[in-house]
């Protein structure tokens, strides 16, 4: 999950800078993230320690304040429309351009209709078309052992694009999918 997570926002305008700002600051190179080995447990410790740096993943504090340690990792294929009814995170941007539902397809529609102010249909396009293209990234997803509701963990913007462009969405897709019968307590569950 943490070497997902780093890949998916490597690329990102948002965290890739800090990512790749750490990664200097260590001497590594950004292929640890982008290419992992994941069976080097030393590697696998400094990507812990890279995701704590700047999202505080071991400390377990913002995003991933109530976290639990344990968490049953695994990849899985969803629909499209499985797909489209992951919910975001309970996080104060993803419920106001979702008009409070956390429902991607809702957000669809309030940025179609131009009412997420800094939002476009056509920003999102290229991020949708890297899903067309075969070159996009897990999205990471958890739920309870009941699968009652899967909550995005990392990916929302990819997800947000999805449901902007559902055309181009294969009729399955691949997530990680994390489960826990402790991620109730998470707080943006």
């Amino acid at each position: 999950m943490i070497a997902a997570f780093l890949a998916g926002e490597l690329d990102s305008p948002r965290f890739g800078p800090q990512i790749r700002a750490l990664l200097a600051r260590d001497g590594r190179d950004p292929s640890i993230v982008d290419r992992p080995s994941l069976t080097d447990e030393s590697t696998n410790a400094y990507r812990a320690r890279l995701l704590d740096g700047y999202r505080a993943w071991l400390r377990r504090e913002g995003l991933f304040f109530g976290f639990p340690e344990n968490v049953d990792w695994s990849r899985v294929a969803l629909t499209a429309d499985e797909l489209l009814d992951i919910l975001y995170i309970d996080w104060d941007w993803w419920l106001t351009i979702s008009g409070g539902t956390r429902r991607p397809r809702e957000a669809a529609r309030l940025i179609r209709a131009g009412e997420v102010p800094g939002a476009s249909a056509e920003g999102h396009e290229p991020i949708a078309a890297r899903i067309r293209d075969g070159d996009a990234h897990k999205l990471i997803v958890v739920t309870a052992p009941d699968h009652s509701r899967l909550v995005a963990v990392e990916g929302h913007v990819r997800l947000t694009a999805y449901a902007l462009y559902p055309e181009y969405l294969p009729t399955s897709m691949e997530v990680l999918l994390g489960v826990s019968d402790e991620i109730t307590g998470w707080g943006l569950f």
